[in-house]
């Protein structure tokens, strides 16, 4: 059964089995000090003693079912009830009553009839004497609790002396060389420069809400640095209100926090040196490309240049000879297209961001397999073109991707004269693939993934010419505008190529 909160008034049960006697006794104590219950047998005593918690039972010995022996026993040896004061109320006078009734556990007897001004001073003396018991038990209990507390407390009177200060806090204080001592000022446990922070802190508390405040010190004494979290509630007691201090230290957090800003700041310096660095590698980089690419193209210039005079001049030279001339100056017009590609696509590989927006790659797969198929006139191929969704690409980054790839496909056909090759897309889980799919030799599935590796040539391959780079340097660009590439085939069935530009979601949400 759980108690009844506990008034203000002192609480007495009285028990007795006859309701005259009961009345009486209201009678008697109605002046309005007590807050009185009733009980009117054994059993309905220990029932209310459970439920109110009372300050003093008077009890009736003679009653039935359960006397006041019993009644008092029982409650002696229930740890709640314990320790309440017991007042037995007797006609029986002989000793052998009184002696029977304090081996029970009685702390005092009344005789019948009730002497009503002796009963009065009983009552006020015992209720009295068991709110200071219960006062000073709630202190000890408090004083135990408080110096056990793992948090460090310190009491502040309003004059800003120090009341208390438990273990923890005396050892906390301790350390900067200046004790506490109870009785002095707060000021002088303090160093310096963390009074005048705990001082507006405890004057704050006084004049505030009881709501807690708090602020961070740091104490540093020659031996001694530490930062402390310090808390401050107002405490209303009967001798006038005090400050309670709940100090936390919190110097591990502190300095790991200031190791950790630090490491950020070393580690901010390093990212922008390296970026420096790199910015200068780009820019070193893009200038040597430049370089490179004029110099490719002076005497490339000088062939074209050539070449176009014998193309469109007088047809004074032999049909042959003349397909040769024309292919050839194609092939040159390709060559100058890819290192104007190359130096785009090595701006759009060191350039801040990639591109904004999808491009349609038809136009241009278009146009390079038309190049691709000019300069190779002993082939016929059959280039089927499905419909394209938008990629996420720069152009030249598009151009070389698919010139490899289907220049590859024109390369291993397989001695057909008339090859095949389709391009479309396919989706996906992460959105739209485009494919260039072929009918050529194809490959062994277990060697898919050598087809992506420097140097890497298959046993396919090997009637034809290269290094094994092509792919390899595609599969890199890919990777580096955050794409992918993939393949499958099989040994003279030909071979599919898929390719991924960049994230799709990315994309879709652009067009």
């Amino acid at each position: 059964m759980k108690p009844l909160p506990s008034g203000q008034l002192p609480r007495i049960l009285l028990v007795d089995d006859q309701e005259i006697n009961r009345v009486t006794l209201e009678a008697i104590l109605s002046s309005g000090e007590y807050e009185l219950h009733t009980a009117a047998d054994g059993y309905a005593a220990l029932d209310a003693a459970a439920l109110y918690r009372p300050d003093l039972i008077l009890l009736d010995i003679m009653m039935p079912e359960l006397d006041g022996y019993a009644v008092c026993r029982q409650i002696r040896v229930t740890p709640a009830l314990a320790s309440i004061p017991v007042v037995m109320i007797t006609a029986l006078n002989d000793q052998d009553s009184r002696l029977k009734g304090i081996q029970a556990g009685a702390d005092d007897f009344i005789s019948k009839p009730i002497p009503i001004e002796e009963l009065r001073a009983r009552v006020r003396t015992i209720t009295r004497l068991n709110r200071f018991r219960s006062i000073a038990e709630q202190r000890a209990r408090f004083e135990h609790l408080f110096e056990l507390s793992p948090a460090a407390i310190v009491l502040v009177d309003s004059a800003g002396q120090l009341c208390a200060v438990n273990a923890r806090a005396d050892d906390l204080l301790s350390a900067t060389g200046l004790p506490p001592r109870i009785g002095c000022p707060l000021s002088t446990s303090l160093p310096a420069p963390a009074v005048a922070e705990l001082a507006a802190l405890t004057a704050a508390a006084f004049a505030g809400p009881n709501d807690p405040s708090a602020i961070t010190v740091r104490l540093k004494a020659p031996n001694c640095d530490r930062v402390l979290h310090v808390r401050a509630a107002r405490l209303d007691e009967t001798d006038g209100p005090l400050v309670m201090l709940l100090l936390d230290d919190i110097t591990v957090e502190v300095r790991a926090r200031e190791a950790m800003e630090a490491m950020n700041r070393d580690l901010d310096a390093l990212v922008r040196a390296r970026t420096r660095q790199l910015e200068e590698a780009n820019q070193l980089l893009m200038s040597y490309a430049a370089f490179v690419s004029h110099d490719l193209r002076s005497p490339l210039c000088v062939v074209k240049g050539y070449l176009s005079l014998l193309v469109t001049g007088p047809a004074l030279l032999d049909p042959e000879v003349k397909s040769c001339i024309t292919q050839a100056h194609a092939a040159t017009l390709m060559m100058e297209d890819m290192i104007t590609n190359i130096l785009r696509l090595a701006s759009d590989e060191h350039s801040a961001s990639g591109p904004e927006h999808p491009i349609d790659p038809r136009p241009i797969i278009e146009r390079l397999c038309w190049k691709l198929a000019a300069v190779q006139p002993k082939l016929r191929p059959i280039i089927n073109i499905l419909p394209l969704p938008p990629v996420l690409a720069s152009e030249p980054l598009l151009e070389r991707v698919f010139f490899n790839i289907v220049s590859n496909a024109l390369k291993y056909s397989g001695g057909r004269s008339e090859p095949m090759i389709e391009i479309g897309a396919q989706e996906s889980p992460t959105g739209p693939v485009l494919y260039v799919r072929d009918n050529g030799v194809g490959f062994d599935a277990r060697d898919a993934d050598r087809l992506f590796r420097e140097f890497s040539r298959l046993p396919s391959a090997a009637s034809s010419d290269g290094l094994g780079l092509g792919l390899s340097l595609v599969s890199r660009l890919l990777r580096a505008h955050q794409g992918r590439i993939w393949a499958e085939g099989r040994p003279g069935e030909g071979a599919t190529f898929y390719v991924c530009f960049g994230p799709a979601s990315t994309a879709a949400a652009k067009i």
